[in-house]
């Protein structure tokens, strides 16, 4: 049986949703970014795919061996430095006393991985649509980024976002940290608003949803996006978690979710 949205109009769609909000004391909708909103894994893999082509060349090893260890150094250096992009020195830094790597080679491979925060980035699918729909319906939203202030400066001007919301609307959390349930309850805070208030999407198990839902928000969309995430963020999720492939599943959701929540 198709969803009862199918047959709505845009009218019907933006009054249940308001409504819905209403009914589940929403104030506020926090989004996480980075392949949430907007595709960063695919940059990254895409120059580390190039940095693995480059260190097989120079040095005449296989390119799946380079592959492993960056990969293995990788997930090590983000428990250690989070989402600082100087992690990718760390990690060509160690690579270069392990294999013995010339200065130049070294150099290159760094610039290299340097050039992910440099390339512009893309909307995943149904976000600017999502992002319009929000704000035509006044219905406040916010994002809370991993990322530093300079990238997520570059995001907001390759990406157009003050079409959306302003550059205030956006929280923050420490690169050199994570996303824990402390940070979570700090960018809650930051909007104005209590945890039972928001509802929060993000593409992050471990970092978005699980320590959201340690905070008791009660509204929670797993972004799965059809490019698997890390595995360093796969965590398992509680069942009452909403999955959707992108935000306009989010949408979809709220318009057919005519249930009443629990006082």
């Amino acid at each position: 049986m198709p969803e009862r949205d199918v047959f709505l109009s845009p009218v019907e769609k933006e009054l249940l949703f308001k409504e819905w909000c209403q009914r589940n004391g929403v104030e506020r909708f926090l989004f996480d970014g980075d392949d949430t909103l907007w595709s960063t894994v695919e940059v990254f893999r895409r120059f580390m795919e190039e940095c693995y082509i480059f260190l097989s060349s120079a040095t005449l090893t296989a390119k799946e061996k380079w592959e492993k260890e960056i990969c293995t150094l990788s997930d090590k250096y983000f428990e250690i430095y989070g989402v600082n992009p100087e992690r990718w020195d760390r990690i060509i830094e160690e690579l270069a006393i392990q294999k013995g790597l010339t200065e130049k080679t070294r150099f290159i491979a760094t610039s290299i991985l340097r050039k992910i925060y440099l390339t512009p980035l893309q909307f995943l699918e149904g976000t600017e649509m999502v992002l319009d729909f929000l704000k035509r319906i006044n219905v406040p939203f916010g994002i809370v980024t991993h990322a530093n202030r300079d990238w997520t400066a570059r995001k907001y001007h390759w990406l157009n976002l003050k079409r959306f919301l302003d550059w205030d609307d956006i929280f923050i959390i420490d690169e050199n940290g994570h996303k824990t349930e402390e940070e979570w309850k700090k960018a809650i805070a930051y909007f104005g608003c209590q945890p039972n208030e928001v509802a929060i999407a993000g593409d992050s198990p471990r970092s978005d949803i699980n320590p959201a839902q340690k905070l008791s928000v009660r509204h929670l969309f797993l972004v799965e996006g059809s490019t698997p995430r890390w595995s360093i963020h796969n965590q398992e999720i509680d069942p009452k978690v909403m999955v959707i492939r992108d935000l306009t599943g989010l949408i979809s959701l709220v318009i057919n979710d005519q249930t009443t929540p629990l006082k």
